[in-house]
């Protein structure tokens, strides 16, 4: 099987010297300036061309993946095939992670710019080796560049798996009980800026979905919901229900049972096909009836085109 990306011995920086991120992707790229696919291209890529493009995508946004992993990367003009390169440095280097958690490993990767997708699937290889304790500490353990190598190449490289809901979803923001009044839901929606909540029961599975459509919508008449204009309409109050009936309102009262569920292992093209084609607002990643995610369409859309 085909490596998702170039990858050798001289690729692996094992108790690499940095001082901080900055120094440790200098010697990344000057790892990968080297590699032979760079090297094919010197006409038109150079050491300057790679370290500006990492650096420039690095102050974008941190490439702490969590898990003590870092995973700087770039996508690079003319490039014909993508380039990993891995360092253990010798003491763990601030990726200005959540909670200051440092990376002990960091995994660069440049790809060509019309093949973002190696990226995110690399970085989907690597979060699931090392969200695996058993997996992470066996990595960690390792003391020689053949060896590390080896298990890139055998864990990461060859397994070409599809990316997942697991490798892209986000924990959720916000939660409401079937018993939650009106007026808290809308506040908590208006407070966390969400289009979109998830309705839990209190051992937290999964009961359904209010979507500011659905309220927008609430006690207004269906033939209302099929015209084009209201120019012919003199009189119709869209809030009355909400006056008349906001004291009593609950969550159960108008949430939607029309969601759509997925398991952790959903590809990423049925994701995009429930989004895009079913055009559901979100997609909830379900186990065992309970959330454990959500993902909507900025959420791809960010994953995909920042990558």
């Amino acid at each position: 099987m085909k490596k998702l990306a170039h990858f050798n011995e001289s690729l692996v920086l094992y108790q690499v010297a940095a001082g901080d991120k900055w120094s440790l992707i200098a010697q990344m790229v000057d790892a990968l300036a080297a590699s032979a696919p760079v090297q094919a291209q010197r006409d038109c890529i150079s050491r300057a061309m790679l370290l500006e493009a990492v650096t420039a995508r690095e102050k974008e946004r941190s490439t702490a993946l969590g898990n003590g992993v870092a995973f700087p990367h770039a996508r690079i003009p003319g490039l014909r095939r993508a380039v990993l390169c891995v360092a253990l440095p010798r003491e763990p280097v601030d990726f200005d992670a959540p909670y200051r958690k440092f990376a002990s490993v960091a995994a660069m990767m440049l790809v060509p710019e019309d093949q973002p997708q190696i990226a995110l699937q690399l970085m989907a290889q690597f979060a699931r080796v090392f969200s695996d304790p058993v997996e992470r500490a066996a990595f960690m353990r390792l003391d020689t560049v053949s060896g590390l190598y080896e298990y890139i190449c055998r864990k990461v490289l060859a397994n070409n798996t599809p990316v997942t809901a697991r490798d892209i979803m986000r924990a959720p923001v916000a939660v409401v009980h079937p018993d939650t009044p009106l007026r808290e839901v809308t506040r908590i929606m208006n407070d966390h800026m969400m289009d979109t909540i998830m309705v839990v029961e209190a051992d937290g599975t999964l009961a359904g979905e209010i979507t500011c459509d659905n309220l927008f919508k609430l006690g207004m008449p269906h033939f209302f919901t099929q015209l084009k204009s209201i120019a012919f309409i003199s009189e119709f109050d869209p809030f009355e229900k909400y006056f008349a009936g906001e004291s009593r309102a609950l969550a159960r009262d108008v949430m939607s049972h029309d969601f759509t569920p997925v398991t952790e292992d959903a590809t990423l093209l049925e994701i995009v096909f429930e989004l895009a084609v079913h055009q559901r607002p979100i997609v909830y990643v379900v186990r065992d009836g309970k959330c454990v995610g959500v993902i909507d369409r900025i959420l791809v859309l960010d994953r995909v085109i920042n990558v």
